[in-house]
This record gives structure tokens, C-alpha cells and sequence, in this order.
């Protein structure tokens, strides 16, 4: 019963983070916590220990947890290197993916497909979906480090958009690119699962320019 409560909250904590409804430097309220999720003490400090882990919050001695903070330049680097592992993890399914990959990949896009219409301004799905497609394809890629590392990079780079007031891109705009992920990887075609990876994940000049990644990349390119 502990482990799926610390699950649940585990869940709606990084939802609250990574879309910003919980701000930078924000407080994790034990009590107000316990109360708001339903749970008791234990799992819900295992749950924080999971988000500590995965950098989404800091531990701050005896004031407890906060949420992480967010800076220009630590973004950019989350997003950049996560941006480089989810092509060359698209490169390693396109060489490596099997049957099972093929009909999860054929399962993923016939569900979301059908349900997409239902969840237009259902932001909690389009996330969800979203980190699953990216998580199918990292399991496709065979490399189990690589897909710790993107569980952990994903939270934090989406986060980043949130917290500087950017939508993300929703399913809806994305699934033709989802669909040309997959193809390649399907073919078998990496060079190809790569490059649509890379055009799935380049920010528009205003994201960039609302991230303050602009600013930062012309820094550290200048």
C-alpha cells in the first residue's frame, strides 16, 4: 500500500513541478502535502526522494525540500543534452528495435490517434503521451542507461518551458513528426530517426528567445 501511495504522489508532484503550478524555491509543505494528496508521511517522503533524485527538487537541511531552482543556463544545459540523447537513442532503435518495438510503436499510434480528439485541452494527457512516445523509443533503443537518463532529462527540460511561460507543442501538432519517428525506426533507417528526432526537438526562435536559451547559446558560442 506504501509503495503505490509514494507511486500516486510520486505522480502528481512531478506533474505539479514539471508544469510549474509548484514555482522555483517553492516550499514542500509536509503537512499541507499530506493533506492535499491523501497520504501519510512515509510515502510521501519517499516520493520526494525519487523527484531529489531526478533533480526536480533540492534538499535544504532541516528547511526540508524545495522545489529546484531554474536558471537560463541550467535549462539550456538539460535541454541540449537531452536533445543529443533522444537522437542517438533514435539512432540505436532504428538498428536495434524489434517485433515487439514495431507493435508497440503500432499500439502507441492507433491510441493516441483515437483518443486525440477527446483531449485537446486535456494538458495532463498531452504530456502524458508525449513522455510516452519518447519512452517507447528509448526502450526500443536497447541501452537501459540511456533511458534512465531521458526519464530524468525529460521532467526537467519540459519543465523548463512551463517555467518561463512557453506552451509546449501539443499532440495534435506533433503527430506527423511522431509518425516519421517511427517510420524510420521501422525502416531501420537511422540517420533518418535521428534527423526527424532533431526536428521534433529544436525549439521555434520564441521559445528560444522566452526560454533565455538564445541568450545563453549566443553566450557560450560568442
Amino acid at each position: 500500500m506504501s509503495k503505490r501511495k509514494s507511486d500516486e504522489a510520486y505522480g502528481e508532484l512531478r506533474r505539479r513541478i514539471i508544469m510549474a503550478e509548484m514555482p522555483p524555491g517553492a516550499l514542500l509543505d509536509e503537512k499541507a502535502l499530506t493533506l492535499s494528496l491523501g497520504i501519510g508521511r512515509t510515502p510521501l517522503r519517499e516520493a520526494v526522494l525519487r523527484l531529489a533524485q531526478e533533480g526536480l527538487v533540492t534538499g535544504m537541511g532541516r528547511r526540508g525540500y524545495v522545489v529546484a531552482s531554474a536558471t537560463p543556463a541550467d535549462m539550456m544545459r538539460a535541454y541540449e543534452l537531452r536533445r543529443e540523447l533522444e537522437c542517438f537513442s533514435a539512432g540505436l532503435a532504428a538498428e536495434r528495435r524489434g517485433t515487439e518495438d514495431i507493435a508497440r510503436f503500432d499500439a502507441f499510434l492507433a491510441r493516441i490517434e483515437a483518443e486525440m480528439a477527446l483531449h485537446l485541452d486535456n494538458i495532463v494527457w498531452q504530456l502524458a503521451a508525449d513522455e510516452e512516445f519518447h519512452h517507447i523509443i528509448a526502450r526500443a533503443s536497447g541501452n537501459d542507461f540511456a533511458a534512465r537518463y531521458l526519464d530524468y532529462l525529460y521532467g526537467l527540460s519540459v519543465r523548463s518551458l512551463y517555467v518561463s511561460g512557453v506552451p509546449v507543442t501539443l499532440v495534435q501538432d506533433e503527430i506527423d513528426v511522431y509518425r516519421l519517428v517511427l517510420t524510420a525506426i521501422r525502416m531501420r533507417d537511422a540517420p533518418a530517426a535521428r534527423a526527424a528526432m532533431a526536428k521534433h526537438l529544436t525549439l521555434s526562435p520564441m521559445q528560444a528567445m522566452a526560454t533565455g536559451y538564445a541568450g545563453v547559446l549566443q553566450r557560450q558560442t560568442g
